[in-house]
Protein backbone atom coordinates (compact mmCIF):
# COMPACT_ATOMS: atom_id res chain seq x y z
CA UNK A 1 0.00 0.00 0.00
CA UNK A 2 1.20 3.40 -0.86
CA UNK A 3 2.10 5.40 2.33
CA UNK A 4 1.44 9.25 1.60
CA UNK A 5 3.83 11.80 3.42
CA UNK A 6 6.27 14.31 2.69
CA UNK A 7 9.47 12.79 2.09
CA UNK A 8 12.47 15.03 3.76
CA UNK A 9 15.23 15.02 1.88
CA UNK A 10 18.53 14.43 4.23
CA UNK A 11 19.64 18.30 4.63
CA UNK A 12 15.90 19.43 5.56
CA UNK A 13 15.98 16.38 8.26
CA UNK A 14 19.49 16.80 9.55
CA UNK A 15 20.36 20.77 9.27
CA UNK A 16 16.94 22.48 9.25
CA UNK A 17 16.18 25.01 6.79
CA UNK A 18 18.67 27.33 5.88
CA UNK A 19 16.81 30.52 6.69
CA UNK A 20 14.95 29.53 9.49
CA UNK A 21 14.88 31.95 11.78
CA UNK A 22 15.25 31.34 15.46
CA UNK A 23 17.01 32.80 18.71
CA UNK A 24 19.72 31.12 20.54
CA UNK A 25 18.40 28.22 22.92
CA UNK A 26 18.25 29.64 26.26
CA UNK A 27 17.25 27.35 29.38
CA UNK A 28 13.83 27.66 30.51
CA UNK A 29 12.87 28.39 34.05
CA UNK A 30 16.79 29.00 35.07
CA UNK A 31 20.07 30.40 35.08
CA UNK A 32 21.70 27.59 32.94
CA UNK A 33 20.99 24.75 31.57
CA UNK A 34 20.43 21.36 33.86
CA UNK A 35 22.41 18.98 31.15
CA UNK A 36 25.34 18.00 30.15
CA UNK A 37 26.85 18.77 26.57
CA UNK A 38 29.86 18.67 24.74
CA UNK A 39 27.85 21.24 22.07
CA UNK A 40 27.31 24.91 23.82
CA UNK A 41 23.53 24.79 23.49
CA UNK A 42 23.51 28.83 23.85
CA UNK A 43 25.11 28.88 20.42
CA UNK A 44 22.57 26.53 18.85
CA UNK A 45 19.99 27.49 16.39
CA UNK A 46 17.66 25.52 13.80
CA UNK A 47 20.06 26.99 11.41
CA UNK A 48 23.29 25.07 12.39
CA UNK A 49 21.41 22.49 14.49
CA UNK A 50 22.87 19.64 11.91
CA UNK A 51 25.95 20.79 11.85
CA UNK A 52 27.22 21.16 15.38
CA UNK A 53 25.11 17.84 16.83
CA UNK A 54 25.68 15.15 14.60
CA UNK A 55 29.38 15.15 14.90
CA UNK A 56 29.09 15.21 18.68
CA UNK A 57 25.88 12.39 18.37
CA UNK A 58 27.90 9.55 16.51
CA UNK A 59 30.82 9.92 18.92
CA UNK A 60 28.41 8.95 21.88
CA UNK A 61 26.41 6.09 23.10
CA UNK A 62 23.37 4.69 21.13
CA UNK A 63 20.45 6.63 21.44
CA UNK A 64 18.25 5.07 23.97
CA UNK A 65 14.70 5.46 23.36
CA UNK A 66 11.67 4.64 26.06
CA UNK A 67 7.82 4.31 24.18
CA UNK A 68 5.03 4.00 26.95
CA UNK A 69 2.64 3.00 24.56
CA UNK A 70 1.98 -0.40 22.99
CA UNK A 71 -0.32 0.78 19.93
CA UNK A 72 2.75 3.22 18.32
CA UNK A 73 5.73 0.55 18.67
CA UNK A 74 4.80 -0.82 15.30
CA UNK A 75 5.12 3.13 13.75
CA UNK A 76 8.47 3.28 16.01
CA UNK A 77 10.34 -0.06 15.19
CA UNK A 78 9.25 -0.68 11.88
CA UNK A 79 9.00 2.52 10.53
CA UNK A 80 10.17 5.54 12.79
CA UNK A 81 13.39 4.32 13.70
CA UNK A 82 14.96 2.50 10.64
CA UNK A 83 14.49 5.56 8.72
CA UNK A 84 16.09 7.71 11.39
CA UNK A 85 19.10 5.49 11.60
CA UNK A 86 19.08 5.61 7.74
CA UNK A 87 19.55 9.18 7.52
CA UNK A 88 21.72 10.02 10.70
CA UNK A 89 23.82 6.68 10.59
CA UNK A 90 23.18 6.85 14.16
CA UNK A 91 22.19 3.76 16.66
CA UNK A 92 18.73 3.61 18.23
CA UNK A 93 17.53 1.23 21.20
CA UNK A 94 14.19 1.34 21.21
CA UNK A 95 12.12 0.08 24.94
CA UNK A 96 8.82 -0.42 25.49
CA UNK A 97 7.91 0.99 29.37
CA UNK A 98 5.52 1.19 31.96
CA UNK A 99 5.33 5.58 31.96
CA UNK A 100 5.40 5.72 35.58
CA UNK A 101 7.64 3.49 36.44
CA UNK A 102 9.90 4.67 33.89
CA UNK A 103 9.53 8.33 35.70
CA UNK A 104 10.17 6.29 38.89
CA UNK A 105 13.68 4.81 37.88
CA UNK A 106 14.75 8.15 36.42
CA UNK A 107 13.60 9.87 39.48
CA UNK A 108 15.66 6.95 41.51
CA UNK A 109 18.91 7.10 38.73
CA UNK A 110 19.32 11.17 39.40
CA UNK A 111 18.55 10.80 43.28
CA UNK A 112 21.88 8.62 43.01
CA UNK A 113 23.81 10.44 40.97
CA UNK A 114 24.00 8.46 37.83
CA UNK A 115 23.10 9.12 34.22
CA UNK A 116 19.81 8.45 33.08
CA UNK A 117 19.29 5.18 30.97
CA UNK A 118 16.88 6.61 28.65
CA UNK A 119 18.02 9.52 26.05
CA UNK A 120 14.41 10.40 24.77
CA UNK A 121 11.53 9.49 26.86
CA UNK A 122 7.71 9.01 24.84
CA UNK A 123 6.09 10.11 28.06
CA UNK A 124 2.55 10.22 29.27
CA UNK A 125 1.05 13.75 30.05
CA UNK A 126 -0.11 12.63 33.43
CA UNK A 127 3.44 12.08 34.34
CA UNK A 128 5.12 15.44 33.13
CA UNK A 129 4.49 17.42 36.20
CA UNK A 130 6.16 14.94 38.19
CA UNK A 131 8.97 14.47 35.96
CA UNK A 132 9.66 18.31 35.64
CA UNK A 133 9.09 19.15 39.21
CA UNK A 134 11.59 16.25 40.27
CA UNK A 135 14.06 17.53 38.17
CA UNK A 136 14.46 14.82 35.57
CA UNK A 137 13.85 16.72 32.38
CA UNK A 138 16.32 18.87 30.41
CA UNK A 139 15.17 22.43 30.91
CA UNK A 140 15.54 22.42 26.93
CA UNK A 141 13.38 24.90 25.04
CA UNK A 142 12.17 22.02 22.47
CA UNK A 143 8.94 24.52 21.65
CA UNK A 144 11.10 26.90 19.80
CA UNK A 145 14.79 25.32 18.90
CA UNK A 146 14.01 22.68 16.80
CA UNK A 147 14.03 23.18 13.28
CA UNK A 148 11.39 20.64 12.10
CA UNK A 149 8.55 22.35 14.44
CA UNK A 150 8.59 26.03 13.54
CA UNK A 151 4.58 25.99 13.80
CA UNK A 152 3.48 24.10 17.19
CA UNK A 153 0.31 25.12 18.46
CA UNK A 154 1.46 27.33 21.89
CA UNK A 155 -0.60 25.27 24.52
CA UNK A 156 -0.24 22.03 23.64
CA UNK A 157 3.80 22.87 23.14
CA UNK A 158 4.18 24.28 26.47
CA UNK A 159 1.10 22.86 28.94
CA UNK A 160 0.61 19.20 29.88
CA UNK A 161 -2.54 18.45 31.88
CA UNK A 162 -2.60 22.06 32.85
CA UNK A 163 0.96 22.10 34.20
CA UNK A 164 2.89 24.87 32.34
CA UNK A 165 6.42 23.52 31.59
CA UNK A 166 7.17 26.15 29.08
CA UNK A 167 8.24 23.55 26.38
CA UNK A 168 10.86 21.54 27.67
CA UNK A 169 7.97 18.44 26.98
CA UNK A 170 7.72 18.79 23.31
CA UNK A 171 3.61 17.73 21.98
CA UNK A 172 4.19 13.95 19.80
CA UNK A 173 0.71 12.90 20.65
CA UNK A 174 -2.39 14.36 19.89
CA UNK A 175 -6.12 12.77 20.42
CA UNK A 176 -9.41 14.18 20.15
CA UNK A 177 -13.11 13.14 21.78
CA UNK A 178 -15.95 13.51 19.02
CA UNK A 179 -19.13 12.15 18.26
CA UNK A 180 -19.36 9.60 16.27
CA UNK A 181 -22.40 8.94 13.46
CA UNK A 182 -23.11 5.95 11.21
CA UNK A 183 -24.16 7.77 7.50
CA UNK A 184 -26.16 4.60 6.78
CA UNK A 185 -28.33 6.05 9.45
CA UNK A 186 -27.34 9.29 10.10
CA UNK A 187 -26.81 11.47 7.23
CA UNK A 188 -24.35 14.61 7.91
CA UNK A 189 -26.96 17.38 8.01
CA UNK A 190 -28.83 15.08 10.61
CA UNK A 191 -25.77 14.43 12.94
CA UNK A 192 -25.63 15.97 15.92
CA UNK A 193 -24.03 19.87 15.66
CA UNK A 194 -24.42 20.69 19.70
CA UNK A 195 -25.51 19.44 23.06
CA UNK A 196 -29.36 20.81 21.88
CA UNK A 197 -28.54 18.87 18.90
CA UNK A 198 -27.69 15.45 20.36
CA UNK A 199 -30.96 15.50 23.03
CA UNK A 200 -33.55 16.04 20.39
CA UNK A 201 -31.81 13.39 17.73
CA UNK A 202 -31.95 10.91 21.11
CA UNK A 203 -35.55 12.07 22.53
CA UNK A 204 -36.37 11.55 17.92
CA UNK A 205 -34.72 8.04 18.16
CA UNK A 206 -34.88 6.39 21.69
CA UNK A 207 -32.02 3.99 22.37
CA UNK A 208 -29.75 4.91 19.23
CA UNK A 209 -27.28 6.95 21.17
CA UNK A 210 -24.19 5.56 23.04
CA UNK A 211 -22.44 7.16 25.59
CA UNK A 212 -19.02 5.93 27.66
CA UNK A 213 -19.85 5.82 30.89
CA UNK A 214 -17.78 9.37 32.75
CA UNK A 215 -16.11 6.44 34.85
CA UNK A 216 -15.17 3.62 32.56
CA UNK A 217 -13.92 5.55 29.52
CA UNK A 218 -12.22 9.06 28.35
CA UNK A 219 -14.98 9.52 25.62
CA UNK A 220 -17.54 10.12 28.15
CA UNK A 221 -15.48 11.74 30.43
CA UNK A 222 -14.37 14.24 27.61
CA UNK A 223 -18.37 14.89 26.83
CA UNK A 224 -18.39 15.19 30.35
CA UNK A 225 -15.95 18.00 30.62
CA UNK A 226 -16.90 19.55 27.26
CA UNK A 227 -20.63 19.78 28.97
CA UNK A 228 -19.18 21.24 32.16
CA UNK A 229 -17.39 24.17 29.82
CA UNK A 230 -20.35 24.52 28.03
CA UNK A 231 -22.95 24.71 30.26
CA UNK A 232 -21.86 25.96 33.70
CA UNK A 233 -21.97 29.62 34.92
CA UNK A 234 -19.42 32.31 34.04
CA UNK A 235 -18.55 32.63 37.79
CA UNK A 236 -17.66 28.64 37.87
CA UNK A 237 -15.26 28.83 34.69
CA UNK A 238 -12.59 30.20 36.31
CA UNK A 239 -11.61 26.98 38.30
CA UNK A 240 -12.20 24.93 35.28
CA UNK A 241 -8.78 25.53 34.34
CA UNK A 242 -6.73 26.15 37.13
CA UNK A 243 -4.74 23.55 37.40
CA UNK A 244 -3.57 24.28 41.20
CA UNK A 245 -7.04 23.18 42.37
CA UNK A 246 -6.65 20.18 45.01
CA UNK A 247 -8.90 17.67 45.34
CA UNK A 248 -10.64 18.85 48.39
CA UNK A 249 -11.48 22.22 46.82
CA UNK A 250 -12.42 19.95 43.22
CA UNK A 251 -15.46 17.74 45.34
CA UNK A 252 -16.30 21.35 47.37
CA UNK A 253 -16.75 22.94 43.53
CA UNK A 254 -18.56 19.47 41.89
CA UNK A 255 -20.88 19.50 45.00
CA UNK A 256 -22.01 23.03 44.59
CA UNK A 257 -24.16 24.56 42.05
CA UNK A 258 -21.44 24.59 39.52
CA UNK A 259 -22.63 21.36 37.89
CA UNK A 260 -26.66 21.96 38.39
CA UNK A 261 -27.00 23.12 34.50
CA UNK A 262 -24.78 19.75 33.21
CA UNK A 263 -26.69 17.17 35.57
CA UNK A 264 -29.97 18.96 34.49
CA UNK A 265 -29.39 18.16 30.42
CA UNK A 266 -28.22 14.69 31.49
CA UNK A 267 -30.94 14.05 33.55
CA UNK A 268 -33.46 14.54 30.70
CA UNK A 269 -30.67 12.40 28.09
CA UNK A 270 -30.69 9.25 30.55
CA UNK A 271 -33.48 7.60 29.90
CA UNK A 272 -33.08 8.31 26.29
CA UNK A 273 -29.59 6.95 25.42
CA UNK A 274 -27.15 3.60 26.25
CA UNK A 275 -24.23 4.25 28.81
CA UNK A 276 -22.01 1.88 28.12
CA UNK A 277 -18.70 -0.10 30.23
CA UNK A 278 -15.80 1.79 28.00
CA UNK A 279 -14.77 3.54 24.99
CA UNK A 280 -14.64 -0.21 22.86
CA UNK A 281 -18.50 -0.52 23.97
CA UNK A 282 -19.08 2.15 22.71
CA UNK A 283 -17.55 1.38 19.04
CA UNK A 284 -18.92 -2.19 19.41
CA UNK A 285 -22.66 -1.17 19.53
CA UNK A 286 -21.89 1.49 16.46
CA UNK A 287 -20.02 -1.67 14.83
CA UNK A 288 -23.05 -3.77 15.16
CA UNK A 289 -25.82 -1.49 14.19
CA UNK A 290 -27.36 -1.47 17.78
CA UNK A 291 -26.93 2.56 18.21
CA UNK A 292 -26.25 4.98 15.30
CA UNK A 293 -24.43 7.83 17.73
CA UNK A 294 -21.96 7.77 20.23
CA UNK A 295 -19.18 9.37 22.19
CA UNK A 296 -15.87 8.58 20.59
CA UNK A 297 -12.16 9.43 20.75
CA UNK A 298 -10.81 9.70 17.09
CA UNK A 299 -8.01 8.06 17.17
CA UNK A 300 -9.55 4.51 18.70
CA UNK A 301 -12.22 5.17 15.74
CA UNK A 302 -9.54 5.63 13.20
CA UNK A 303 -7.72 2.70 14.13
CA UNK A 304 -10.73 0.15 14.58
CA UNK A 305 -11.90 1.70 10.63
CA UNK A 306 -8.84 0.62 9.44
CA UNK A 307 -8.84 -2.88 10.83
CA UNK A 308 -12.49 -3.32 9.89
CA UNK A 309 -13.85 -3.38 13.24
CA UNK A 310 -16.52 -0.75 12.18
CA UNK A 311 -18.13 0.00 9.00
CA UNK A 312 -16.57 2.33 6.63
CA UNK A 313 -19.85 4.39 6.89
CA UNK A 314 -19.11 5.59 10.80
CA UNK A 315 -17.93 9.75 10.66
CA UNK A 316 -17.22 11.60 13.16
CA UNK A 317 -17.59 15.51 13.93
CA UNK A 318 -16.78 17.71 16.61
CA UNK A 319 -19.94 19.47 18.64
CA UNK A 320 -20.11 23.41 18.18
CA UNK A 321 -19.22 24.16 21.67
CA UNK A 322 -16.19 22.47 20.93
CA UNK A 323 -14.68 19.13 22.51
CA UNK A 324 -11.72 19.14 24.58
CA UNK A 325 -8.85 16.94 23.39
CA UNK A 326 -5.15 15.88 24.76
CA UNK A 327 -2.13 14.11 24.16
CA UNK A 328 1.41 13.12 25.33
CA UNK A 329 4.67 14.05 24.35
CA UNK A 330 8.35 13.78 24.02
CA UNK A 331 11.23 15.14 26.96
CA UNK A 332 14.93 14.35 27.00
CA UNK A 333 16.02 13.60 30.57
CA UNK A 334 18.78 15.82 32.18
CA UNK A 335 20.71 13.08 32.78
CA UNK A 336 20.66 11.68 29.55
CA UNK A 337 24.05 10.44 27.86
CA UNK A 338 23.87 11.31 24.28
CA UNK A 339 22.25 15.13 24.29
CA UNK A 340 22.99 15.26 20.91
CA UNK A 341 21.97 11.96 19.54
CA UNK A 342 18.01 13.05 21.67
CA UNK A 343 18.30 16.12 20.07
CA UNK A 344 18.48 15.11 16.60
CA UNK A 345 15.76 12.08 17.61
CA UNK A 346 13.17 14.61 18.65
CA UNK A 347 13.96 16.89 15.43
CA UNK A 348 12.80 14.27 13.50
CA UNK A 349 10.15 12.86 15.28
CA UNK A 350 8.17 16.24 14.79
CA UNK A 351 9.10 16.60 10.99
CA UNK A 352 6.68 16.37 8.48
CA UNK A 353 7.44 12.74 7.44
CA UNK A 354 6.78 11.55 10.71
CA UNK A 355 3.89 13.54 11.87
CA UNK A 356 1.99 12.59 9.08
CA UNK A 357 3.38 8.83 9.08
CA UNK A 358 1.96 8.96 12.16
CA UNK A 359 -1.41 10.15 11.57
CA UNK A 360 -1.46 7.90 8.63
CA UNK A 361 -0.90 4.15 10.63
CA UNK A 362 -2.63 5.56 14.16
CA UNK A 363 -4.90 8.29 13.58
CA UNK A 364 -2.55 10.72 15.68
CA UNK A 365 -3.07 13.81 15.41
CA UNK A 366 -0.30 16.51 14.94
CA UNK A 367 0.67 19.66 17.18
CA UNK A 368 1.74 20.96 13.94
CA UNK A 369 -0.25 23.40 12.42
CA UNK A 370 1.31 24.27 9.49
CA UNK A 371 0.52 20.64 8.16
CA UNK A 372 -2.07 20.42 5.44
CA UNK A 373 -3.47 17.08 6.06
CA UNK A 374 -6.59 17.38 3.72
CA UNK A 375 -3.51 17.30 0.82
CA UNK A 376 -1.05 15.48 2.18
CA UNK A 377 -3.05 12.45 2.59
CA UNK A 378 -5.08 10.24 0.79
CA UNK A 379 -9.02 10.82 0.79
CA UNK A 380 -9.81 7.54 1.72
CA UNK A 381 -7.76 8.59 4.95
CA UNK A 382 -9.18 11.62 5.39
CA UNK A 383 -12.51 10.37 5.67
CA UNK A 384 -11.80 8.45 8.28
CA UNK A 385 -10.94 11.63 10.46
CA UNK A 386 -12.42 14.86 11.96
CA UNK A 387 -13.45 17.13 9.21
CA UNK A 388 -10.04 19.35 9.18
CA UNK A 389 -11.72 22.61 10.22
CA UNK A 390 -13.62 21.32 12.25
CA UNK A 391 -10.53 19.82 14.69
CA UNK A 392 -8.29 23.30 14.06
CA UNK A 393 -11.56 25.34 15.48
CA UNK A 394 -13.65 23.60 17.56
CA UNK A 395 -10.55 21.29 19.50
CA UNK A 396 -9.59 22.38 22.61
CA UNK A 397 -7.77 21.51 26.27
CA UNK A 398 -9.31 18.93 28.83
CA UNK A 399 -10.16 20.20 31.99
CA UNK A 400 -8.27 20.32 35.02
CA UNK A 401 -8.65 16.17 36.52
CA UNK A 402 -9.14 17.40 39.77
CA UNK A 403 -12.28 18.76 38.86
CA UNK A 404 -13.03 16.73 36.09
CA UNK A 405 -13.02 13.43 38.61
CA UNK A 406 -14.99 14.80 40.99
CA UNK A 407 -17.60 16.25 38.15
CA UNK A 408 -17.06 12.12 37.44
CA UNK A 409 -17.84 11.03 41.14
CA UNK A 410 -21.09 13.27 41.15
CA UNK A 411 -22.34 12.17 37.66
CA UNK A 412 -22.26 8.78 38.45
CA UNK A 413 -24.06 9.30 41.69
CA UNK A 414 -26.31 11.72 40.33
CA UNK A 415 -27.12 10.32 36.88
CA UNK A 416 -25.87 6.65 36.32
CA UNK A 417 -26.89 5.92 40.22
CA UNK A 418 -29.77 7.69 41.22
CA UNK A 419 -30.97 7.64 44.78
Amino acid sequence: MRRVFLVLALSVVLSGAAAASGQAAEPVGAADFNVRSSVDLRALTPANFAERLVPAARVAAPIVFYDFTESFTPLFTQQVIPRFERVTGLHVQYRQVNGEQAVQQLIAARRAGQAAPVDVFFIPNGQVRLAVESGIVANLPLNTMLPSAPDLEQNAATVARGFRHGGVVVPFHRNQTAIGYDSRFVTSAQAPRDFAGLLAYAQANPGAVAITNPARGGSGQGLLETAIVSMTPPDCQARLFDYTVDAAAAEAWADGPCLAPVLAYFRELRPLVEFTNGNTDTLTLMGNGVVHVGSVWEDQTYDFLGRGLLPPTIRMRLLTEGQVGDGDGIMIPSGTRNLAGALLLVDFLLSNEVQLLKLEMNGSRSARTGLDIDRALRPEIVARLIPAEQYTTLSGPRITGTISSAATRRFVADILQPR
